[in-house]
């Protein structure tokens, strides 16, 4: 196969959509991302942060980071903390994003997300290939709305989760 075409392999993994923010020396930032769950017990999960955006200098700071699990009723959202880097933006300021306090991080919690993780990292690779840092990071504080869906990431394309996903 050509290197094209397994490019495309990993676009047929069905990916959460999140939005990872984080802050350090009064700087907040935020970026379009997807998480991954590896174990329940502690609850840990791994995020991949290219080093070139704002946000992998964030949470190489403070070592934390929350990860804004988005509803099916905020595509918009999603689609505009990707549309720009942070270096150029505050992108809070910017789309006029409503946030809320952590009780055990220093990032902001996005308001109206299906869920909010507060995130600790416990261990980091950056030599891995390409230009991403991975990080696995235990999870310190969560809250959820459950009369909300969240919405899913497929072959680059947005979708909505059914009934039968329900919590």
């Amino acid at each position: 196969m050509s290197e094209q075409s397994l490019a495309k392999a990993p676009l047929q993994l069905p990916c959460s959509v999140v939005i990872i923010s984080a802050k350090a020396d009064n700087r907040q930032g935020a970026m379009t991302a997807t998480a991954m769950y590896i174990s329940q017990t502690p609850p840990l999960l791994v995020v991949s942060i290219s080093k070139t955006f704002a946000t992998y200098q964030l949470i190489e700071k403070s070592k934390g980071f929350a990860i804004n699990v988005v509803a099916d009723t905020q595509l918009d959202l999603s689609r505009q903390f990707g549309s720009v880097h942070g270096y150029e933006v505050d992108k809070f300021q910017e789309f006029g994003i409503s946030t809320e306090s952590a009780s055990r991080i220093g990032a902001p919690l996005i308001s109206g997300c299906f869920a909010n993780l507060e995130c600790q990292v416990k261990s980091s690779l950056w030599e891995v290939e390409g230009n991403h840092a991975v990080y696995v990071a235990e999870v310190l504080a969560f809250k959820m709305n459950e009369k909300l869906k969240p919405l899913v990431w497929l072959n680059s394309q947005y979708f909505e989760v059914g009934a039968q996903c329900r919590i």
